[in-house]
């Protein structure tokens, strides 16, 4: 699959060429709502990804409501993406990540980096996974 890019308004959702999904939240006047997170999860269905890992960015300040987080940590999720990783824009945002990690608690592996080069190496090691696994 070539790379495709889907701007929702709130959201880019990046269907990278390498196999992952990338999530870039943007800043908005207001927390992101659930449903911009339901449609990033009915586009990804659409999109028939069978298992993918997930690359998540935020501008600075990009917050989502709680009922967005706890729908982004469900089962439904959970049946499509594989993994987490999430790239810290800066302190508050680690903190709210770190929240999302260990309050919302989605059944899969999520994890929190200072950057995205090390978050890649990561997504890479996961996607290998989903290939052995299959």
């Amino acid at each position: 699959m070539e790379k495709e890019i889907i701007d929702t308004g709130d959201l880019i959702i990046t269907f990278e060429k390498e196999g992952h999904i990338h999530f870039h939240f943007k800043k908005t006047d207001e927390a992101i709502k659930f449903s911009v997170v339901e449609n990033a999860l009915a586009i990804i269905k659409n999109h028939s990804i069978q298992k993918a890992c997930l690359l998540v960015t935020t501008e600075e300040g990009a917050t989502l409501t709680q009922e967005a987080r706890d729908y982004a940590s469900s089962k439904e999720f959970d049946e499509l993406i594989y993994a987490d990783a999430i790239v810290r824009t800066n302190y508050s945002h680690e903190m709210a990540a770190n929240f999302f990690i260990r309050f919302n608690r989605p059944n899969r592996p999520v994890k929190l980096f200072p950057n995205m080069k090390k978050a890649m190496v990561w997504i890479t090691e996961k996607q290998e996974e989903i290939k052995n696994n299959n």
